[in-house]
């Protein structure tokens, strides 16, 4: 029953010799046609991952530069802090501030510099320290609010200072 199968098989494929080339050449058609269509693709894609690197390295140009003028904001800030403070808090080590301020809230080192943090209900003023000198002097500070945003005002900055020196 198998030989018979196969044997019609083959009578149907001699007997269509003609229309086996024919769909051989369409069949070779089809493929030069699915790779061109392959090769189209693979360029736009190529042409869209430039086009996305574009727009990636000026995401993170705008970015950078934002960031910039966050610093610049944030350095006049604390700029206008410094001359509102009530005392001079740079070049005092942290036993003259607890002298001052009170008991600190929070205190951590991390690699050279230490964070030492004095909380009020409104206001929280960091001061930071340089661990490679003998020894620490505050060298930096903010005060910033509950949410941790600079402080700006000058009322708000003498609030703070006021409230801190009560505790």
């Amino acid at each position: 029953m198998r030989a018979i199968y196969i044997l019609s098989i083959l009578l149907i494929i001699t007997l269509n010799g003609c229309a086996t080339v024919e769909i051989a050449k369409e069949v070779t058609k089809a493929g030069d046609s699915i790779k061109t269509t392959i090769q189209k693709a693979a360029k736009n894609q190529s042409d869209l991952e430039k086009t996305e690197d574009v727009i990636k390295t000026e995401d993170v140009i705008k970015e950078k530069e934002e960031i910039v003028v966050a610093k610049k904001k944030e350095k006049a800030v604390v700029n206008k802090q410094k001359e509102i403070a009530a005392i001079n808090i740079q070049g005092r080590t942290l036993n003259q501030l607890t002298q001052h301020f009170g008991k600190y809230d929070f205190i951590r080192e991390d690699g050279n510099t230490k964070t030492v943090r004095f909380n009020t209900s409104s206001c929280r003023l960091f001061v930071y320290f340089n661990l490679e000198v003998g020894k620490p002097k505050a060298e930096y500070y903010e005060i910033r609010n509950t949410k941790g945003e600079l402080i700006d005002r000058k009322e708000k900055i003498n609030k703070c200072f006021k409230e801190i020196q009560k505790t």
